[in-house]
């Protein structure tokens, strides 16, 4: 015989409240690492050094714009967890009132 399952909707709420603020922090983060290397005049100079620090494929600045873009797919992750919790609580409360009318 199966086992009982029981879901509780306003925990799977809580749950997409716990992963929407996760989804904020991380989209915050990822707008600070952009701005953070965007933001004028670079820490690293404009000299030979700085240069081999800052550009190319493996560069500061490519690593870090991959990393804001990476975060940001991240964030959006999170987003999409968040909407189908809220749908899935809303659909489970949709169903036990209708379960409840037939009884």
């Amino acid at each position: 015989m199966a086992e009982r399952v029981e879901v509780d909707p306003d925990r799977v709420d809580g749950v997409a409240e716990i992963a929407g603020d996760i989804r904020d922090r991380l989209s915050g983060i990822a707008g600070r690492a952009r701005a953070a290397v965007s933001a004028g005049q670079a820490a690293w100079g404009d000299d030979e050094f700085g240069s081999k620090f800052a550009d190319g494929d493996e560069g500061f600045v490519a690593g870090s714009r991959n990393m804001a873009t990476g975060t940001d797919n991240l964030s959006s992750s999170f987003g999409n967890l968040v909407q189908g919790l809220t749908e899935a609580a809303q659909n489970l409360r949709l169903m036990e009132q209708r379960n409840t009318g037939r009884f």
